[in-house]
C-alpha cells in the first residue's frame, strides 16, 4: 500500500483524517474524493491510502485494512484529534478503530461481518455508518447498538449509487456529504 498527503491544513496541524479505499473503490472515487476535499476545507490534514500491486487482497482483508490505517496515521503528523473514513473492505478496521478510540465514518460497512458487528454493538463511540438499501453487504443498519448513527440511502447500492440514475445518485450522495459534514463539525466541537 502507499499513503500520500491529500491535503494539508493552512493552520497548525492538530487534526488528522485517514481515507481508506475499498477493494475496487479508490480514494479518488466520487464519495471518498469529496469527503477528502471537505475535510481539507475544514482544516484537517488528510492522509490517503492507495492499494498497490504488491497488496494481496486475498490475504486477511481485516489485517490489510488495519495495517493501512496504522501506516497512514504513522505517515501523518502528530494529532490531537484523529478520524478514519473507510469504504467497504477497509471497514474491517472497525475493531482497530475501537481499540485506539479513533472516530470513524464507515461508508458501506461490511455489517454482515461478525467481528465488525460485535465491535459496533459494544462500542462506546458514536461513529457514523452509511450504507445503501440495495447493498447486499449492508444489513439495514442499527440493531441494538447503543451508540452510532446509521444512515441508509434508499435505493443505493454498494457504491452509493441509485440504479442507472446519475441525478438521483448525485442527490443521494449530496445528502451523504451533508451527514458527514455534520458529523465532522460535531467532532470538532468535542475538543
Amino acid at each position: 500500500m502507499q499513503t500520500f498527503t491529500w491535503t494539508k491544513p493552512r493552520t497548525e496541524e492538530t487534526k488528522v483524517a485517514v481515507l481508506l479505499p475499498g477493494s475496487g473503490y479508490p480514494v479518488e472515487g466520487p464519495v471518498l474524493f469529496w469527503v477528502g476535499e471537505m475535510l481539507g476545507a475544514h482544516g484537517w490534514h488528510v492522509q490517503a491510502v492507495r492499494w498497490t500491486a504488491e497488496d494481496q487482497l486475498n490475504v486477511d482483508p481485516g489485517y490489510l485494512a488495519t495495517r493501512a490505517a496504522e501506516k497512514a496515521f504513522a505517515d501523518s503528523p502528530p494529532a490531537d484529534q484523529r478520524l478514519i473514513v473507510a469504504k467497504s473492505v477497509s471497514t474491517l478496521s472497525i475493531p482497530w478503530a475501537e481499540e485506539t478510540q479513533t472516530s470513524g465514518v464507515w461508508l458501506t460497512p461490511l455489517l454482515n461481518d461478525e467481528r465488525v458487528r460485535t465491535t459496533i454493538a459494544n462500542s462506546s463511540k458514536n461513529d457514523l455508518f452509511i450504507g445503501g438499501s440495495k447493498d447486499k453487504l449492508w444489513d439495514g443498519g442499527r440493531r441494538s447498538e447503543p451508540n452510532g448513527t446509521f444512515l441508509e440511502v434508499p435505493g443505493a447500492d454498494h457504491s452509493l449509487q441509485v440504479g442507472d440514475d446519475w441525478r438521483a445518485s448525485q442527490r443521494a450522495q449530496a445528502e451523504v456529504f451533508e451527514a458527514i459534514e455534520d458529523f465532522v463539525l460535531r467532532l470538532g466541537n468535542k475538543r
